[in-house]
C-alpha cells in the first residue's frame, strides 16, 4: 500500500511545462478551423495501373474468405476476385447484379472489399455493378449488416480512394450521407473517428447531421476529441455540433478528451469548449473528466496537472458508488502518476463546507491502494481508455470485446446483455500459459 504521507513527502513544485508559443498556439487554431481542400473524384484515380502481377505471399496467404466462392452466382465470384471484364461480360450476357446474401452483403460490397489486393478495381466494378441494377442501400453481410458508405470510409485506407469512392456514391449514386447503419453508426461518425478532416468537411457541406449518435449514444465530437492530431473540430464547431452532449451514461466529449489527449492539446480542445462548460461535469458513474485522465495508463501527468492548475479540475470528487477518487484512481494506474501531491489538497483547506452545508473532510488513507496489474494493450471497447485490470472479456463474439472494470458495470446495457463475460488473462510469454478463466461473469 502507499503511505498516507506520500504526497506530503514530494517536494510541491509544479512539474515543468514546455512553453507552447503564441504563433504555435494560433497555428494550431488555423488548422482547425480552415477549410480543407476539395476531396478527390474517381478521374483522380489511377485505373489503368494495377497490381497485375500481385502474389499473395507464402508466409500470408490469401484469406480463406476470399478463396471461398460457395454459395455465390458466377458474377458475384468475378466480382470477389476482381475480374473487370469477366464481370462485364456476364452482366453484358444477363447476369443480375442486385443479388444479395447474408455473407457477403450485395456485389457493391464485395467490391470494395477488395480493397488490399485489388484496390485499383474497386471503382471500376462498383460502378459496373450499381448502372447494372445493384442496390446501393443494400446492407452488407451480417452480424455488422453495415452500408455501402460507412464500409468504405471504414474500409479503404487510401484517401483518395477513399474520398473519390465516397464522392462518387453521394454525388451519382444518391446516397443519403445521413443514412444510419444497422450496426448503430453513421458515416459522419466514422469520418470523425478516422481524423479525416476533408471527408468530415465534405459530408458536412453535402448534409450530415453532425449531431446523430450511435447505438451508445456517442456523437461525432465525442471521436474527435480522442486524437490530438484530429483538427475536425473545427469544422464541427462551425456546423454547430454539441461539445457538451453526454451519451447514454453521461460522458461527454471532456471526458473522452481529457481521458486521451496529450497534455499539450487538452488545452486546445477545453478552450474551444462554449462558455459555462462544466470541468468537473460527472458521468453516471459521477465520475469526472480528471478522474477519467487518472484512469488511462497512456496519460501523462503534466496532463492532469494541466486540468488541475490551469483549468481547475477539483481534487474532491468521489465517485457514486464511494470506491473512486482521482488520486486513488492514479496511484492504482501508477505508471508515473502515483502519488501526484496537486491531486491532494493543501494541508490547511482538507476540510470544506459543501452547497448542502455538510462538512468534507479529506481522509488520505481512502485514497491509499496498490497499483494495478498491467496488460499487453487490450483497450476498452467502450470508454477506449488503456487501463490496469481487471479486464472482461466476452466469449460469445467472434471479434474481441473487452470492458475495463468502470465500463464492466453497465455491460448489460453497453453490449448484448444475453452474453457472457469473464475475466480475461492474457497469456503469459512463456508456453505452457493459462488463457481466460472460465469463471461466467
Amino acid at each position: 500500500m502507499l503511505q498516507s504521507n506520500a504526497s506530503d513527502s514530494i517536494k510541491e513544485e509544479y512539474l515543468y511545462q514546455p512553453e507552447i508559443s503564441p504563433d504555435t498556439y494560433q497555428l494550431e487554431q488555423k488548422l482547425i478551423f480552415e477549410d480543407p481542400p476539395d476531396i478527390a473524384t474517381y478521374k483522380d484515380l489511377i485505373l489503368d495501373h494495377h497490381p497485375t502481377n500481385f502474389k499473395w505471399w507464402s508466409g500470408c496467404p490469401e484469406p480463406e474468405e476470399r478463396r471461398n466462392i460457395a454459395g455465390l452466382t458466377p458474377l458475384a465470384v468475378a466480382v470477389k476476385q476482381g475480374k473487370v471484364e469477366e464481370a462485364k461480360a456476364l452482366i453484358e450476357g444477363g447476369a443480375r447484379a442486385d443479388v444479395y446474401g447474408p455473407t457477403f452483403g450485395s456485389l457493391p460490397h464485395l467490391a470494395v472489399a477488395l480493397e488490399y489486393a485489388g484496390i485499383h478495381q474497386i471503382f471500376p466494378l462498383l460502378r459496373l455493378v450499381l448502372e447494372a441494377g445493384a442496390d446501393v442501400n443494400a446492407p452488407g453481410p451480417e452480424p455488422k449488416k453495415e452500408s455501402l458508405l460507412c464500409l468504405v470510409i471504414n474500409t479503404l485506407f487510401l484517401p483518395d480512394y477513399r474520398h473519390a469512392i465516397c464522392r462518387y456514391l453521394i454525388e451519382e449514386a444518391e446516397v443519403d450521407v445521413n443514412t444510419r447503419c444497422q450496426c448503430g453508426t453513421y458515416p459522419i461518425i466514422l469520418a470523425a473517428t478516422d481524423a479525416d478532416k476533408k471527408l468530415v468537411h465534405y459530408l458536412i457541406q453535402h448534409g450530415a447531421d453532425v449531431n446523430v449518435s450511435d447505438d451508445q449514444g456517442l456523437r461525432a465530437v465525442h471521436y474527435a476529441g480522442l486524437s490530438a492530431s484530429n483538427r475536425s473540430l473545427g469544422s464541427f464547431i462551425k456546423a454547430g455540433a454539441d461539445l457538451l452532449s453526454p451519451d447514454n451514461y453521461g460522458r461527454t466529449p471532456l471526458h473522452f478528451a481529457a481521458s486521451h489527449c496529450h497534455w499539450s492539446s487538452i488545452g486546445t480542445f477545453i478552450d474551444l469548449l462554449p462558455q459555462g462548460y462544466d470541468i468537473n461535469v460527472r458521468d453516471d458513474d459521477g465520475w469526472t473528466p480528471l478522474m477519467w485522465a487518472c484512469k488511462n495508463s497512456h496519460s501523462e501527468a503534466l496532463k492532469i496537472q494541466i486540468l488541475i492548475r490551469d483549468y481547475g479540475a477539483d481534487v474532491w470528487p468521489v465517485s457514486y458508488d464511494g470506491k473512486w477518487s482521482a488520486l486513488k484512481l492514479a496511484n492504482y494506474t501508477a505508471w508515473g502518476l502515483e502519488g501526484l501531491w496537486f491531486l491532494s489538497p493543501p494541508k490547511n483547506q482538507r476540510e470544506r463546507i459543501l452547497e448542502d452545508g455538510t462538512k468534507q473532510i479529506w481522509d488520505p488513507e481512502f485514497h491509499e491502494i496498490s497499483p494495478g496489474e498491467h496488460h499487453n494493450f487490450n483497450s476498452c471497447a467502450s470508454c477506449f481508455s488503456l487501463t490496469p485490470r481487471p479486464l472482461y472479456n466476452c466469449v460469445d463474439c467472434s471479434e474481441v470485446f473487452i470492458l475495463c472494470f468502470k465500463c464492466f458495470q453497465s455491460r448489460r446495457q453497453m453490449h448484448n446483455p444475453d452474453h457472457t463475460f469473464v475475466e480475461h488473462v492474457e497469456p503469459e510469454m512463456s508456453e505452457g500459459s493459462d488463457g481466460d478463466t472460465d469463471c461466467d461473469i
